[in-house]
């Protein structure tokens, strides 16, 4: 639970540029593989920032396979033309109508147009998600991203329009310049936040719910087939992770419990997957 939230920001003058790109599937290895090699080397540029995904959406199976692409969009804070000289081996992917469009969607736009064009939310109605956090030992290779791409035509579909897929945010800069045990938050060393998510409506059946629950499942074992990384994004939580101490806080986890028994000693914040909620002896743990 957090109590009040204490800002340090940087001011910024004039535009930023943005840009929102996409590709059929077609052109997943290729612009995967360029995308995870951009975010490497801008990991150190705090100006530069990337949203990385493929995804689709529909109910029928010509639905299915006609809605999914591959996408990235982000921002950066500096010179448009150093913008398109980031993205140039992304602009040079895709069919001769796909690299105009994506050429045209490289712009200058105001801060608050920016932040409206990157917003999103939660989907809406229901949905399920798995994640992992991938550091440059990790990172997608070809054979995972080929069989994410097929496992996702085979997305049993549903009427929620937000439909399913996986997201990629890259991490890198400020976030990696603060160390590991000075926040709650552990992941200081990576590079990407990948997001498996599937969504459905409230109004399709059960049996719809639980095929995409299963779908996720086997969606996520075909990104990770062997063993998934070790860490996981606690604010996409999964009931069914099995060790999520770790996986979410990693060293951190015994002082967040000291914490908790500390503030909250009546449990009163609780959730299968809070903190403290095993009641072991975590909490007597050395010091991380």
């Amino acid at each position: 639970m957090h109590t009040s939230f204490t800002f340090q920001y940087e001011r910024f003058q004039g535009d930023v540029g943005f840009y929102r790109l996409s590709w059929n599937l077609d052109s997943v290895l290729p612009v995967m593989a360029t995308a995870q090699r951009i975010a490497q080397e801008t990991e150190d540029d705090k100006r530069f920032h990337l949203r990385l995904g493929i995804g689709t959406h529909g109910r029928t199976r010509d639905e299915i396979r006609a809605n999914a692409g591959v996408n990235a969009l982000g921002q950066y804070y500096g010179p448009l033309d150093e913008l398109r000289a980031l993205l140039a081996p992304l602009l040079a992917i895709g069919t001769p109508e796909e690299r105009a469009r994506n050429c045209s969607a490289v712009r200058e736009v105001t801060p608050a147009e920016a932040s409206t064009l990157l917003s999103a939310t939660t989907p809406v109605e229901k949905f399920a998600a798995k994640s992992a956090v991938l550091n440059s030992r990790t990172l997608l290779d070809d054979q995972q991203v080929g069989a994410a791409a097929e496992r996702l035509l085979d997305w049993p579909g549903s009427g929620n329009p937000e439909g399913a897929g996986l997201a990629m945010f890259a991490l890198g800069g400020e976030i990696n310049r603060v160390p590991r045990r000075a926040t709650a938050f552990v992941h200081r060393d990576d590079l990407f936040i990948l997001a498996a998510e599937t969504s459905w409506a409230d109004y399709d059946s059960p049996e719809v719910a639980a095929a995409n629950l299963h779908w996720l499942h086997d969606f996520y074992d075909a990104l990770f087939p062997a063993a998934p990384p070790e860490h996981s994004y606690q604010n996409f939580p999964d009931p069914k992770l099995r060790d999520w101490r770790e996986a979410y806080y990693g060293v951190n986890y015994p002082r967040l419990v000291r914490v908790k028994r500390k503030y909250d000693p009546t449990d009163f914040f609780r959730y299968p997957q809070g903190i403290g909620s095993d009641h072991t002896a975590a909490a007597d743990a050395p010091a991380g």
